[in-house]
């Protein structure tokens, strides 16, 4: 998928399912306790968390595999491929080494099992990935990315906290109380509900918001 193409597939879900979580908070309002949530709310806010991340690690991944083998700006701009990047599947098994070994070499192999992909929505994956690949466009996706680090990593511990509810990934999601306005949670979804000081949005729609700012700026 081009990168242009993968902006458009991530914009159309994130607004897809920031509809479902405004209308899941005005439906529940006001969302400024944990007494405000059932099980089964939070059941249905995992989901829809886990469908935003794997949004966002989809278009991570496209913007990596995409302008390594040669793709094109939405200004129109060639982004020129890596001479050793003749496939996503070497670019694939490029990024697992890039990730995993601080020196090269990182080309030269291939690997189609997704499963073993590094996690594409992390920032500190895609710094790591694009430092060592340097794909022709890599300073201006490290800025894009660079520039929604908090939100992206909020929705990740979120959400990894979600998928591995224990007091340790409990005590990382409390971690981020001071970047908002708070209340007291019993489980990991309910902080999507915190309030973003500077807009007052919700800490889920205010990151979405971010993200795709952010998308447009990586493609440009």
């Amino acid at each position: 998928m081009a990168i242009v193409a993968a902006f458009h597939a991530l914009d159309n879900e994130l607004n897809a399912l920031v509809i479902e979580l405004r209308s899941f908070a005005s439906s529940r309002a006001p969302v400024n306790a944990s007494n405000r949530f059932s099980m089964l709310d939070e059941c249905l806010l995992e989901g829809l968390l886990s469908r935003v991340w794997q949004a966002w690690c989809k278009f991570g991944r496209a913007c990596v595999i995409n302008s390594c083998v040669g793709s094109t700006s939405t200004n129109g701009v060639a982004i020129q491929a890596l001479p050793d990047a003749h496939s996503e599947a070497h670019v694939s098994a490029a990024a697992i080494r890039a990730k995993n070994k601080q020196n090269p070499p990182y080309w030269g192999s291939t690997n189609t099992v997704l499963r073993v992909e590094p996690t594409w929505g992390d920032v500190d994956v895609l710094n790591k990935i694009l430092s060592k690949l340097k794909p022709a466009n890599h300073a201006q996706l490290l800025a894009a990315f660079s520039s929604i680090y908090s939100s992206a990593k909020a929705l990740q511990l979120i959400r990894n906290g979600s998928a591995h509810h224990n007091s340790q990934s409990l005590a990382d999601i409390l971690n981020l109380q001071s970047s908002y306005v708070v209340f007291r949670i019993s489980h990991p979804t309910q902080a999507l509900f915190w309030l973003e000081p500077t807009t007052s949005d919700f800490l889920v729609t205010f990151a979405i918001d971010e993200l795709k700012v952010a998308a447009q700026a990586a493609i440009a």
